[in-house]
């Protein structure tokens, strides 16, 4: 496992990253080509490398706005904020992050501190001030289920502009912390209450998941987020751990459903979907036929006899489904304009030609 201050990069942590990558790539120029200022912080952000020399999620989303084709769109100030408890990684990263070349809009600030404490100070002073933190992606990915708390969440969740990707350590919680009362205090403080103990009485595995996943969900909800998660399955059919998604921005809702397909990981691992646990639906090209048919039928059952702008298919129906992304909502209007019959949607203005659907159009659907 290397040593201290670096370790190999594990599959499942690779898969985490290759997420991370292609959210940062969508997430970087819908909000810095609009505000004045991003924080993207790292709370648990390590030595900014691997044993193989892999890049560590800090220097993995410094490299994704440096490089980015719209980098020169980016009005003015990208923050990138990591927290690192330990001494020995932390000046690793540092030292990682001072041999890069990185534009002057770039503001790097690197924390040797405890990221509960740390990020608590910071909000706490800015609410003192009256001030809102700037629009922010929280990437907090620790090793285990300790280290933040819900109440820290919910400061987060109270600034307006914030998103959470949270790393939701199933394995461990139910291996090491389940079992063991004194370390129940912990998961208190991981849900935000003691809702988390009714689990002890479930005695059917699944059953007992299931009901924790729900739990961290819906408390994530009671902060006024709308959440997707999404469970890494490891090659033994097990679950290693959720991804915890939340957000207020159908945008961002979006970007991370985008990302989710894109990394659509193999081998090792795989992404299951659980917004519906009972169907079992996995991220895969097989099921995207499926997903389009059903979201046409939903699509309709909303709109029966309605002009709607494709706009507000995007930001209403598409972003908060629990599976599909843009090129689902292409082809379910074509099922229903085209391949049905009669013809479910009887007009699409302004346009040149038929089976496409520009970002102004106006879509009619048949009453």
């Amino acid at each position: 496992m290397g040593n201290d201050v670096v370790w190999e990069l594990e599959p499942h942590t690779k898969a985490k990253h290759e997420i991370l990558k292609y959210y940062l790539g969508a997430w970087f120029p819908i909000l810095a080509s609009v505000h004045e200022r991003v924080i993207y912080c790292d709370g648990f952000a390590g030595p900014g490398e691997y044993l193989g020399r892999e890049d560590g999620s800090p220097i993995i989303a410094l490299k994704v706005a440096q490089s980015h084709l719209l980098r020169d769109k980016f009005r003015k100030e990208l923050v990138f904020f990591f927290v690192e408890i330990d001494k020995a990684r932390s000046d690793n990263l540092k030292k990682k992050i001072e041999e890069m070349e990185l534009p002057s809009n770039f503001t790097v600030k690197i924390k040797c501190e405890d990221f509960e404490s740390c990020v608590g100070a910071i909000l706490k002073d800015i609410a003192e001030r009256g001030k809102q933190l700037a629009p922010s992606f929280f990437f907090i990915d620790p090793f285990g289920p300790t280290g933040f708390s819900m109440s820290l969440i919910q400061r987060i969740a109270n600034q307006p502009r914030s998103e959470v990707l949270i790393t939701f350590n199933y394995q461990s919680l139910n291996q090491w912390f389940l079992p063991d009362e004194s370390k129940h205090h912990h998961l208190d403080r991981l849900f935000g209450s003691d809702i988390w103990r009714n689990a002890n009485n479930i005695a059917v595995p699944k059953e007992r998941e299931e009901y924790l996943r729900l739990a961290y969900k819906n408390a994530l909800e009671n902060l006024g987020w709308k959440v997707r998660a999404f469970c890494m399955i490891n090659k033994h059919n097990q679950t290693q751990y959720y991804l915890f998604f939340a957000t207020k921005n159908p945008l961002g809702m979006m970007a991370m459903k985008g990302a989710m397909w894109k990394s659509a990981p193999t081998g090792d691992f795989q992404y299951s979907d659980l917004s519906n646990p009972a169907q079992g639906s996995m991220l895969e090209e097989a099921f995207e036929e499926q997903y389009s048919q059903q979201l046409a039928v939903d699509l309709y059952q909303n709109h029966r006899g309605d002009s709607v702008s494709k706009q507000r298919l995007l930001q209403e129906d598409l972003a908060w489904h629990p599976i599909c992304i843009g090129r689902h909502l292409t082809r379910a209007l074509r099922i229903l304009e085209i391949e049905n019959s009669p013809p479910l949607i009887v007009n699409v203005a302004p346009r040149k030609k038929r089976g496409f659907y520009p970002d102004d159009c106006i879509i009619t659907f048949a009453p």
